[in-house]
């Protein structure tokens, strides 16, 4: 074993020499060698080897930029590297930094070249000396090799080349292909032999085109075209394609052109596969950003077609059901969504109509047409879901110049006609400024002269119901207010105060004989019904009503009811269509009007409001004046002209009270005479503070009166309907009063004859008293203080209670 041991050396020796030489072969001039090799490319000019692993030791060996090496790891931060120097090998260190690792799992990679041209170097520097050249848009094949640089074989004089393809001269393609469809944009559209608007075209096609192709770059398709029957590769840039959508959408459309048609390829220019009238209702599918796709039958078959997004409205996505008031005069419904369509069936303007949401410009109703339900399309420009429609119509009258005319027609302040009415009251019913949409008063500015198109059930349900003779005649006002225009709502506003809700004897039926007269049932020949007291007067308001009635014909309740209404139409006729102008006149102020309470057109508005309010269906027009410079708002509706003050008027102390003892009720007035104004009713048994007392009118054979508060309102009574309960009159020449009740109690001035008194009262309205020194003593309010007062031996010696 010990013999053979320098031999075993020997052996050893040879092999590790054998395995240096190797290892140290070289693999070209510009190239480090190493064991177990990394590869990489030099990064500086010169990438250096060192002799130890410090820059600042010597330089073994320096290689250029773009060199290809090959090195070992040694630490993080060197490689060793082997170098010949003489044709011996040298050991040596290289910087990480100055070298860019090659990938050891090299993968093959497509793409198209971006330069012009774009070169493949000898080395992997752009410096280098290049094997070949590409055009631009040339389809290349490579391997990934280090972070910036791409690794080829090409072929040179027939043989391989090894060379290296800057990243930045390649966009790289996608690894997984997608098949799509699109159209084309360009007019041609080139498919080009390479991915390059400079190379030549395969094949081209029309624009609207519609192109198969795959993904390819980030800037261009792939696809396969025949030419001469052949299959080609070939390259359609993304901009001159737009891709069709994926999963396609069913949709339904208007056709909005006239006609419109249906392409056979996605452009305006193509053939037209076929057309279709304005307003067809058209199915079709999500294509493209700016055309559908829709098919279409040709002599039977099934044929692909295009329809531009502007030529078409898209339905809504929900239908919901809606109404509101036609707006034109008349609102039609067409047979197709066009207003070139024939027209189905006219509205006048407001209307009550239910439709349904359709389009973003129309709405879908049902019409029978010959007794046939049929679908027809309202335009949404020509209804309103508001369901009121309100306009101003100026005039150009001064509103001052207004006021001063109706100032000079003797307006007056209560429908009687015995109180004049203020400028103010005038000023404020004039002003239609004044009055709030919310309001009932705002009814005054209703147009009567448009049909309500009311529900006949709901007024006959809701209105009429138990009305006594007008209970089911909703119909009949219908057919009045679409007969004469007028708005059947006032109608029935107007019968139901004429006839006292359906129960007066004119209107149940009045028994008449062949000429007229009212008879007794059993001699009638007729007989005869007035629903709106037309030409009931006065003086004998059943023998009148009764022989217009005769007169005009109105035999039944509809007769009366239809027929009258022709009467109330002469009015409205003259363009006093509202209450408002019937009271003022607008267009010709103070001739003719109806009436010369100025609230005469609010106060016919709460039965035409109770009449809406309990509807569900129905349009209201309002139609609202406008005088020159009128203001905002104006006048007070209270500011009723003051009446003449009584002669003398004799102040009460505060804190004197009255209690009323009529039975009814009692009329508190502007002044102390039964002709002015009522201010407000009072109850009997009421409780009234007294402020003063006067003469007036003489009532039950005295002329006092008394001036009262009573719930915040301020007027006169007559003295015979009132008791005093707490006044008292001081009868003696000079009276103490104390602060107690006896003479004991110190005095905190005194009262003088003829002095009223106020004195206090219990909770029953009863005067408080009490018994000291043999006097009966009062407790009084007495400079806003309770004190006490000698009545005398019974109460009566020097007081007198009023």
């Amino acid at each position: 074993m010990r013999k053979s041991q320098p031999r075993a050396l020997a052996i050893v020796s040879c092999f590790l020499a054998l395995f240096l030489i190797i290892s140290s072969l070289p693999i070209n001039n510009n190239k480090a060698y190493a064991a177990n090799p990394l590869y990489g490319v030099a990064l500086k000019a010169p990438t250096n080897v060192h002799t130890s692993t410090s820059k600042s030791s010597n330089v073994l060996k320096g290689y250029a930029q773009g060199s290809i090496l090959k090195f070992n790891s040694h630490n993080a931060e060197w490689y060793s590297a082997v170098v010949y120097l003489n044709g011996k090998a040298q050991n040596g260190y290289i910087h990480k930094s100055d070298v860019d690792v090659a990938t050891q799992n090299q993968t093959q990679v497509k793409g198209v070249a971006l330069q012009s041209p774009t070169r493949v170097y000898k080395s992997a520097s752009t410096s280098s000396g290049a094997w070949k050249s590409y055009s631009v848009g040339s389809i290349l094949v490579y391997r990934t090799f280090s972070a910036d640089w791409y690794e080829a074989t090409v072929y040179v004089n027939g043989s391989p080349k090894t060379g290296y393809i800057h990243k930045s001269h390649v966009e790289n393609v996608v690894t997984s292909q997608e098949s799509l469809k699109g159209v084309a944009l360009q007019n041609p559209t080139r498919v080009y032999t390479n991915a390059s608007t400079g190379s030549t075209a395969l094949k081209a096609y029309s624009g609207g085109s519609i192109l198969s192709y795959r993904t390819f770059s980030t800037n261009w398709y792939e696809a396969t075209v025949y030419v001469s029957g052949k299959p080609r590769t070939g390259y359609i840039h993304k901009s001159h394609v737009e891709n069709a959508v994926k999963s396609p959408d069913n949709l339904k459309g208007i056709g909005l052109q006239n006609p419109t048609a249906v392409y056979a390829q996605a452009s305006t220019g193509a053939k037209k596969l076929k057309t279709y009238a304005q307003g067809t209702v058209l199915n079709y599918q999500t294509f493209s950003s700016q055309w559908y796709q829709a098919k279409v039958y040709i002599s039977g078959k099934p044929t692909t077609g295009y329809i531009h997004t502007s030529h078409v409205e898209g339905l809504l996505n929900t239908s919901n059901s809606l109404n509101g008031a036609a707006l034109k005069s008349p609102t039609n419904v067409y047979s197709r969504a066009s207003k070139n369509a024939n027209v189905l069936r006219g509205y006048p303007k407001g209307s009550f109509l239910i439709f349904k949401s359709f389009s973003p410009n129309w709405y879908e109703a049902t019409v029978y047409i010959n007794g046939k339900r049929t679908s027809g399309y309202i335009h949404r420009n020509d209804v309103s879901q508001e369901r009121i429609i309100s306009t101003t119509t100026s005039y150009p009258t001064n509103f001052k110049t207004v006021v001063d005319i109706q100032m000079t027609k003797d307006p007056k302040a209560d429908g009687a006609g015995n109180v004049l009415a203020s400028r103010a009251q005038v000023e404020y019913y004039v002003n239609s400024s004044n009055f709030s949409k919310s309001s009932s008063d705002y009814f005054q500015f209703l147009v009567l002269s448009e049909p309500a198109r009311l529900n006949a059930n709901e007024v006959n349900n809701k209105i009429l119901n138990k009305h006594g003779i007008l209970t089911g005649k909703a119909k009949s006002f219908i057919e009045a207010g679409e007969k004469f225009n007028i708005n059947e709502a006032y109608l029935i506003s107007h019968a139901l105060l004429e006839t006292g809700n359906g129960s007066s004897t004119l209107a149940s039926g009045v028994p008449v004989d062949s000429k007229g007269n009212v008879v007794d049932a059993n001699k009638a020949v007729y007989t005869v019904y007035n629903m709106y007291g037309i030409g009931a007067v006065d003086s004998n308001a059943l023998k009148g009503g009764a022989k217009r009635a005769f007169d005009e014909g109105w035999f039944t309740p509809e007769d009366a009811i239809v027929g009258g209404a022709a009467f109330i139409n002469s009015y409205i006729d003259r363009g006093q269509d509202t209450l408002y102008k019937m009271r003022w006149n607008p267009i010709s102020p103070g001739f003719p009007q109806y009436a010369t309470d100025v609230a005469w057109a609010v106060k016919q508005t709460a039965n035409i409001s109770k009449i809406y309010n309990l509807l569900d269906n129905y349009v209201l027009i309002y139609d609202i004046p406008r005088y020159a410079n009128q203001p905002a708002s104006s006048g007070d509706p209270n500011a009723t002209v003051p009446d003449k003050k009584p002669e003398t008027n004799t102040g009460f102390p505060s804190g004197v009270y009255g209690i009323t003892n009529t039975s009814g009720t009692l009329n508190l007035r502007q002044g102390s005479n039964t002709s002015t104004s009522i201010v407000a009713s009072i109850p009997g048994g009421s409780k009234l503070e007294i402020i003063s007392e006067a003469n007036g009118q003489t009532v039950n054979n005295t002329a006092t009166w008394y001036q009262v508060k009573y719930s915040g309102k301020t007027g006169w009574v007559h003295s015979s309907y009132v008791d005093l309960l707490n006044l008292l009159e001081v009868t003696a020449t000079s009276v103490n009063v104390r602060d107690g009740a006896g003479t004991s109690f110190k005095s905190v001035g005194s009262v003088t004859s003829r002095n009223l008194i106020s004195a206090q009262l219990d909770a029953k309205n009863n005067l408080i008293t009490k018994t000291a020194n043999g006097h009966v003593w009062y407790q009084i309010n007495f400079n806003n203080n309770q004190a006490w007062v000698s009545g005398g031996k019974n109460g009566t010696e020097y007081i007198k209670i009023r």
